[in-house]
């Protein structure tokens, strides 16, 4: 792998010698061709060794280290390359928890160090790299060398980007633009965190923009790196909030794109291509999450007698890292920082005599999602409690209950809020949560392919059934409070994560409605401590049963 030490005595000149490099012209004549690798990652959330922390056990299907032996492999047949990582790197599982939580003043971010001594070209800003604020992304930019791009997120009142846009490399003779964007939905997810500091704004005229810009300062060819999704559209519908996911809209509006790399959905793309204004076909590429494969978007290129560098061929694939090794540096550099998460991860929190079981959390009320309610009710006071079965496979007891069982529960970093509603609203965001289930099936529930499990909320201290015979709009029936039935001008006050009182996964009827009261602890946090308070736990501390799912 060419992994070069620099002697610090060298770096100023090889800094210099690389940014003369990045400005050079470009090189090749008049009907010469040259061929581009541009490598890429996306959505790693932390996953740098094939190890899930939260069951603790090796996953050799993930891992920036099993990446690293795929990109060594074509570093050494292919001399012109770019390598890019297409954002969210640090937020996602216990290793970027711990380096954010317990020890956020190390020197270095064990992914960033990776990447680092990956020697990637750049990576662009996901939303979920402002879960932890942006006091904590600035500081771990800044411990690192890799250009963190984000063209269209702009310092708040104004239309400076807060992230450098775009940079071009001079690659086997031609100046190559990478713009950088992401998507604008960290305005509702992360809003608590990033209001008042930064703007984000319409991800296809931001590329307008910095597309013509990078053109203008040289490239000859411009990839666009978006952490956003190629399908267009946005899980919010909140109008002073631009679209969510704007791959496709972006490389079909804006002249001059020669690429497209995609993220944010966590899935596999490849083998496609997009026509842009002038007729060509785009290549792009999503190389799905966690490690889990290594994207190649392959261009043949041509300088042409007019002076410009056009594709003449190109193909896209991801290669699965699934049958490769863990690249040995990469796993030597994590070797402290693993052992370390490990232990704290590991540690009891609790104990339970019983099995607590999520497999069927969507369809029926159970203990283990009656636990989250029950701990936000305690520590808010709110007469209700919003809560979601994120995890299936989540499973506690019987026996010591660890920190790493709390993340099979809660994987998310979000805070907790009492906010204010109407029994209207409240029927609205149960008729929405419906939406996970598109009806029946030979009697049994049918699930919503397009709907995320974590998108499907269960209300305490309420009473009611879901008929999902019915259609949406019809299927909460027997709606209660204390034995009442719920009126629609009644108010109460909820419990409930960040995400949801922002209006994250299209529940609008919760944008801007009153907040009662919010937490800068994460929830996780907070069943950790009443967890440890309690010591010994079981079913019936928290359980009642509230809802039913008629089918």
């Amino acid at each position: 792998m060419s992994i070069y030490r620099v002697l610090p005595g060298l770096l100023l000149l090889i800094l210099l010698s690389c940014t003369a490099a990045e400005q050079r012209p470009s090189e090749l004549k008049p009907g010469e061709r040259t061929t581009l690798q541009i490598l890429s990652t996306t959505d790693l959330h932390g996953w740098v060794l094939p190890f899930n922390y939260a069951t603790d056990q090796v996953d050799e299907r993930y891992g920036l280290a099993k990446v690293a032996t795929l990109i060594d492999s074509v570093r050494q047949t292919t001399p012109n390359l770019l390598l890019l990582d297409a954002g969210d790197f640090l937020q996602g599982n216990q290793l970027a928890e711990y380096y954010a939580r317990e020890d956020a003043s190390s020197p270095n971010h064990p992914l960033l160090a990776a990447m680092e001594l990956l020697e990637f070209d750049a990576t662009v800003v996901g939303n979920h790299e402002f879960n932890f604020g942006v006091p904590y992304l600035d500081r771990r930019i800044a411990q690192h060398s890799i250009p963190v791009l984000g063209g269209n997120v702009y310092r708040n009142g104004t239309d400076e980007p807060y992230f450098k846009p775009f940079l071009i490399r001079n690659i086997g003779g031609v100046n190559v633009g990478v713009v950088g964007l992401t998507t604008p939905g960290s305005a509702v997810w992360d809003r608590p965190r990033v209001e008042g500091i930064l703007r984000f704004g319409d991800g296809t005229e931001a590329a307008g923009r910095f597309v013509q810009e990078a053109r203008a300062a040289g490239a000859d060819i411009v990839v666009l790196l978006v952490h956003a999704a190629i399908e267009s559209g946005s899980s919010y519908d909140i109008e002073s909030v631009a679209m969510e996911n704007f791959g496709r809209q972006a490389v079909e509006t804006v002249p001059g794109i020669d690429a497209l790399i995609t993220a944010h959905s966590h899935r596999v793309v490849e083998r496609l291509s997009i026509t842009a204004p002038d007729g060509r076909e785009i290549p792009v590429i999503q190389a799905g999450r966690w490690g889990s494969h290594l994207g190649i978007i392959e261009l043949e290129l041509e300088k042409m007698t007019d002076g410009s560098v056009q594709t003449v061929a190109h193909q896209s694939r991801a290669i699965a890292v699934t049958h490769a090794a863990s690249h040995p540096d990469v796993t030597a550099l994590m070797a402290a920082s693993h052992e370390k998460v490990r232990g704290y991860v590991n540690q009891p929190v609790a104990t339970t005599p019983q099995v607590w079981d999520a497999s069927e959390a969507r369809i029926k009320d159970t203990p283990i999602v009656d636990l989250i309610h029950y701990v936000q009710l305690e520590i808010t006071g709110a007469q209700l409690s919003a809560a979601s079965a994120f995890n299936l496979n989540a499973r506690l007891g019987p026996g010591e209950i660890t920190r790493r069982d709390l993340a099979l529960i809660y994987p998310y970093e979000n805070m907790l809020y009492t906010v204010e509603l109407t029994g209207g609203q409240i029927r609205s965001y149960l008729e929405h949560t419906s939406r996970y289930f598109t009806g029946t099936s030979g009697g049994q529930p049918e699930i919503n392919p397009q709907w995320p499990g974590f998108n499907f909320d269960t209300i305490a201290g309420l009473t009611y059934t879901m008929d999902i015979r019915q259609p949406v709009g019809e299927r909460i029936t027997d709606l209660r409070f204390q034995g009442s039935p719920v009126r629609d001008d009644q108010t109460f006050t909820v419990a409930m994560n960040s995400y949801r009182a922002e209006g994250g996964g299209g529940f609008n009827m919760l944008h801007d409605v009153p907040v009662r009261w919010k937490s800068e602890i994460p929830v996780r946090s907070y069943l950790e401590t009443w967890l440890r308070d309690k010591e010994i736990v079981q079913h019936e501390d928290v359980f009642a049963t509230n809802w039913q799912l008629r089918y």
